[in-house]
């Protein structure tokens, strides 16, 4: 299990970014224009909120998961979630998802995420421990 802590950015806090990247995510295997009405809150990864200030959220996600292309995806809303990437970033990451039928996760990263394990995420309070 890992998982990717999300910044605010903006006006949008860390949990608006997280549920729109993860949602995003989706929509580049099926996107919004051939989905069934029952897909339309259907997401890649789940989002962990903080127990302590729930505006803070994480990805719970596998960097090796395999990322199906939809022939008509379109990225523009993911990457507009991503302003610290250059524009040479958006276009490369552009090319490679639409180059491809399919990726690792973690091939589109950018440089900025660092992925945390579960004993991070405890220690620092997104997962409470039950006393014993």
């Amino acid at each position: 299990m890992e998982f990717i802590l999300i910044n605010s950015e903006g006006l949008m806090t860390s949990a608006q970014r997280a549920e729109i990247i993860t949602r995003e995510l989706y929509n580049i295997t099926r996107p919004v224009f051939i989905q069934k009405p029952d897909e339309a809150a259907n997401t890649l990864f789940e989002v962990l909120y903080h127990p302590a200030n729930p505006t803070q959220a994480a990805l719970i996600v596998d960097t090796s998961q395999v990322i199906k292309v939809h022939q008509n995806c379109t990225l523009e809303k993911l990457v507009a979630v991503f302003p610290e990437l250059t524009p040479d970033e958006r276009y490369a990451l552009s090319s490679m998802v639409h180059q491809t039928k399919a990726f690792p996760f973690g091939l589109i990263l950018p440089d900025t995420v660092t992925v945390r394990d579960l004993k991070y995420m405890i220690t620092n309070g997104w997962i409470p421990q039950e006393e014993e």
